[in-house]
């Protein structure tokens, strides 16, 4: 009787856990695509390896600071505080913008991200910013 009931919750549990991850990558694939201006950084972490821990031109701007919570999307998808007719709503928590601060990369591939311009995000339905890739002044992703 136990091994079919942990049987049964095994094939639950693997069954839902499936189903979320399928989600999760329909709703990153199908989510709106953003940029943000950045100014990178390239710290090294020992444990985690190379990364580039990422602060954008928004969050160095006063004007961004006095209505944090609101921006405009331009027509190329750049984020920006100038109206425009499609919002972006953007978290704020504490003294910090919630959207992702680091990107992480191969070790020693940090030179080709020298030329990044733009972080090249996806917001989700809950409202969670991802990075998925970094971009030049074109919008070409780097790889």
């Amino acid at each position: 009787m136990r091994a079919k009931l942990f049987l049964g919750v095994s094939l639950l549990l693997t069954v839902l856990l499936g189903g979320y991850a399928s989600y999760t990558q329909a709703a990153r694939k199908n989510a709106p695509v953003f940029y943000f201006k950045i100014a990178p950084v390239d710290p090294r972490a020992l444990l985690s390896g190379d990364y580039m821990s990422l602060s954008y031109d928004i969050e160095n701007r006063s004007d961004a600071r006095e209505n944090p919570m609101l921006f405009y999307a331009a027509e190329n998808g750049v984020v920006q505080t100038e109206k425009t007719n499609q919002p972006v709503k953007i978290a704020y928590h504490g003294w910090r913008f919630k959207l992702p601060h680091q990107f992480y990369f191969q070790e020693g591939t940090g030179k080709k991200y020298e030329t990044a311009v733009y972080a090249k995000m996806r917001r989700l339905p809950d409202g969670r910013f991802l990075i998925d890739a970094l971009t030049d002044e074109q919008f070409n992703e780097i790889k």
